[in-house]
């Protein structure tokens, strides 16, 4: 059974690109559970009422992570698996990146954004994606990877690359984009492990012979008893590295555009007391990602829909994040939605054991985004036109004219 002639949904098409929020609505309200055959042999599943997405995510009985997060059939292994995999890989990255360095880090990440804003503060006038809000996260991701700073732009566009892949249900893209970043990553273990061999049996290598960062850490970890192979760490460096990048991007993107369309950037930027608000506010009205897909482990029934075994199925984050059974006034982006609320039910960082290990990083650099552009571009203003990301998984802006008013002389 399928749901398409209840009411006509095509997450391709430029009107929904372009607004997909209008399409959730209607989804929620007239099919909770639909079908779209337009995308590769099988189609796929949409889920777009809260209960049924975080049901989606949650229930590792009926729902599986083994296939990919995309609509495309690919088994990546790693975080994107099921337990018991997935658990062992979890607290690799856990271990590896701690919520308590990102308090750490604060310097560092204020540093990179400060001369981000040095580069372009006196043109008066400026991309804001592609001058501050696409290079601060890839450069930061980069040093905690161990990526030389010089080949950040380079990292940035395999990513691109990776995503777009998924996007138009194309394994070739995805692969080749995938072989870029894989190679680099092996190269680089492969030079580690012979500094590690060449300093001989019981030296400390951790910041002497070897940087201390994310790549070193994964590396030097063992899983019973051995070291993890080449095979088993790729796919978590990958997601790291994508998932690092693509999600801060779009949320700094977000929360200026929205902020100055709203006419609400001055008053937040002149309140501290609002500015985490503002950030999960963004998240829960512009979540970088639209919605995550999981594998039917088995024939499923949802609202009377009959789901086959091993149908793909996508469950709507945005949808999620604004329906009225969990929000108050879920359409108007609000600075007075209690935080502790915000964070337990926006669902922007994943559900379950999909919630994104970076997360408090993101978070943070955005808070430090906000702070310092509202410092130091005075009168911040829209300058043109923005152009969204053309992916129908993210949301998020591909460019955002800004300016802003420099000092005399």
């Amino acid at each position: 059974m399928t749901t398409t002639d209840r009411f006509e949904y095509d997450p391709m098409d430029p009107e929904t690109l372009a607004d997909p929020f209008s399409a959730h609505t209607g989804l929620r309200q007239q099919c909770p559970v639909h079908y779209y055959e337009g995308f590769g042999e099988n189609g796929f599943y949409t889920l777009s009422r809260h209960e049924d997405v975080v049901d989606l995510f949650k229930n590792l009985d009926r729902w599986s992570g083994t296939f990919g997060q995309g609509p495309i059939y690919y088994q990546e292994g790693g975080l994107r698996s099921d337990p018991p995999e997935h658990t062992t890989y979890r607290r690799l990255v856990t271990r590896a990146m701690p919520a308590r360095q990102v308090p750490a880090m604060e310097g560092v990440v204020r540093d990179i954004a400060n001369g981000l804003i040095d580069s372009f503060v006196r043109k008066g006038e400026v991309d804001l994606i592609a001058e501050f809000a696409m290079p601060l996260p890839v450069i930061i991701i980069s040093k905690l990877l161990g990526v030389p700073e010089e080949r950040g732009a380079e990292f940035k566009a395999w990513s691109d690359e990776f995503m777009a892949g998924q996007n138009a249900a194309d394994p070739e893209v995805q692969g080749r984009a995938r072989a870029k970043i894989d190679g680099y990553f092996i190269e680089e273990l492969r030079r580690r492990r012979a500094l590690v061999e060449a300093a001989g049996e019981g030296t400390e290598v951790v910041g002497t012979v070897l940087p201390d960062d994310i790549l070193t850490a994964v590396m030097l970890a063992e899983h019973d008893g051995r070291p993890f192979t080449d095979e088993e760490l790729l796919p978590l460096l990958l997601l790291v590295l994508v998932g690092g990048n693509e999600t801060t991007t779009s949320l700094i993107g977000s929360m200026v555009a929205r902020l100055l369309d709203l006419d609400l950037w001055d008053r937040v930027v002149g309140d501290e007391s609002v500015w985490d608000v503002a950030i999960e506010e963004t998240l829960r009205y512009d979540p970088p990602v639209l919605g995550l897909f999981r594998t039917a482990r088995g024939p499923q029934r949802v609202h009377g829909v009959d789901i086959p075994a091993d149908a793909k199925v996508q469950g709507l984050f945005a949808s999620a994040n604004r329906d009225p059974e969990v929000w108050d006034d879920p359409q108007a982006f609000r600075l007075d939605r209690d935080l502790v609320e915000l964070r337990a039910k926006q669902t922007s960082f994943g559900i379950g054991i999909t919630l994104c290990p970076g997360a408090a990083l993101a978070r943070r650099e955005t808070l430090i985004a906000l702070e310092l552009l509202g410092r130091r571009l005075p009168n911040l203003r829209r300058a043109g036109a923005d152009r969204r990301v053309a992916s129908f998984m993210m949301w998020g802006r591909q460019t955002l004219p800004v300016a802003w008013d420099t000092e005399p002389g």
